[in-house]
């Protein structure tokens, strides 16, 4: 069993990411908003898991900020909750890059992409997993890797499935995925 941080467990996907670690056996430690995410709290875990969000935080600087401490933290994999406009729609175009893709919500989804450029640009184990539409939906006990389809709904429940699938067996590393509801 891993031991496993989950930082923003009071959110929607945080519960259902300690909900899902915690039935499997795995040692299971949530961190909400207070004291909110930092390099010494992720120290000595397997993996650390990032479902955090601030919507009163500039978004650029909120997830490079979260970004940059988990990977200080010298944990050895981690998984963030990401975002499908981040997700690519052809080779090296991701929706957000597309010329229909909505022009106020773009600063939040740059905000996710420099976190993800962080990621990318260090030595660690990341994965960032999306929905590949939004959160919601009723739970069916499955998913499945997928496109970009801003018309699915996930559960929160079947996303954490995949997340905790993902760290029993690895099957993705410095990358991101869509998961779709299935």
């Amino acid at each position: 069993m891993a031991k496993i941080v989950i930082f923003g467990s009071g959110g929607q996907a945080g519960r259902s990411l300690v909900a899902e670690a915690s039935r499997r056996g795995h040692e299971v430690t949530g961190v909400g908003r207070n004291p909110g995410l930092s390099a010494s709290l992720a120290a000595g875990y397997d993996v650390a898991i990032s479902a955090v969000y601030d919507a009163a935080a500039d978004p650029f600087e909120f997830y490079s900020f979260a970004a940059r401490e988990l990977v200080a933290s010298g944990v050895r994999r981690i998984i963030v909750v990401g975002i499908y406009p981040l997700l690519e729609v052809s080779p090296g175009v991701r929706l957000i890059d597309t010329p229909s893709f909505p022009a106020e919500h773009k600063p939040f989804c740059l905000g996710h992409s420099a976190g993800v450029d962080v990621l990318r640009s260090s030595l660690v184990d990341w994965l960032v997993m999306s929905p590949v539409g939004n959160f919601g939906g009723e739970p069916v006990g499955r998913y499945g890797i997928g496109a970009v389809d801003p018309s699915d709904t996930l559960s929160y429940s079947d996303f954490a499935l995949a997340v905790l699938d993902e760290v029993s067996q690895p099957s993705f590393e410095r990358t991101q995925v869509g998961i779709r509801s299935a």
